[in-house]
């Protein structure tokens, strides 16, 4: 199976407080291209993490994330040989947990760090199934004979004001409070964090493509549905250019696959 994934600041941030991962494997920094990465084997997790950019902390928050994910991803016992949306959802609930304790970590030794945190939307792959995944407003859709389907739920104000059918798709890219998540994975939530799943089962040419709220945010659902039927690999460079041609004002980040 083939993964492509790249994360970068973008045009504008000055630095990249995004991370993505295959499984064990994580990315930060600024990417020069899309990385192609070979995946062998289920359960593969994919995950793209985004570092609560107004606050000081947002790349240790994302990094501290993505590493108990592929920590998790890593350790045979984590996920059971079979699929159990319950069992797996409460296996992503923990490593979040743990990622949250190491933020409250960091935050009692530097207090500025009070504050820190992260969001994340993934999959969890099996053979013929999988479990999505997300906090916050990261995002996972479904390819799937050539048609898009958003399967994430995102905690923010504009997803609310989405399924009160008081915006429609275009309006959460261009509302003013389109960057307020109501949850995250963080060192401050005292009352916890909000984790959506969805269970499915998936054929074989199913592809996922995960993104943070810069991708999303920059190309309409129509968009992405064009680039993503394109050729692969080659469609995961040409998005690559494309967000950054576009000056996206926020960090971007997607893992796409599996491609064959």
């Amino acid at each position: 199976m083939k993964i492509s994934l790249m994360t970068h600041r973008g045009a504008v941030r000055q630095d990249n407080q995004d991370a993505v991962l295959v499984s064990g494997a994580i990315r930060t920094g600024d990417m020069s291209f899309p990385e192609l990465l070979e995946a062998e084997g289920f359960p593969l997790l994919l995950a793209v993490v985004d570092g609560m950019g107004g606050y000081r902390g947002g790349a240790l928050a994302a990094r501290i994330l993505a590493e108990s994910l592929a920590g998790g991803a890593e350790e045979k016992n984590t996920f059971g040989a079979c699929f159990d949306v319950e069992a797996d959802g409460r296996a992503l609930r923990g490593l979040l947990e743990n990622a949250a304790a190491r933020m409250r970590a960091e935050a009692r030794d530097n207090p500025e760090l009070a504050v820190m945190g992260a969001t994340t939307a993934g999959v969890l792959l099996r053979e013929k199934n999988a479990l999505a995944f997300n906090c916050g407003d990261c995002r996972i859709y479904r390819l799937s004979g050539g048609e898009l389907e958003r399967l994430s739920y995102e905690h923010s104000i504009v997803e609310a004001l989405y399924e009160k059918g008081e915006i429609d798709e275009e309006g959460m890219r261009s509302h003013p409070k389109k960057n307020i998540v109501t949850s995250a994975v963080s060192a401050s939530m005292a009352d916890g964090f909000d984790l959506y799943t969805k269970g499915l089962s998936r054929c074989d040419s199913d592809s996922f493509f995960l993104c943070s709220d810069g991708v999303w945010e920059t190309f309409s659902s129509r968009h992405l549905t064009h680039c993503l039927n394109r050729p692969f690999p080659g469609a995961a460079r040409e998005l690559f250019d494309a967000l950054l041609a576009e000056k996206c004002r926020d960090n971007v980040s997607f893992v796409w696959g599996p491609c064959s």
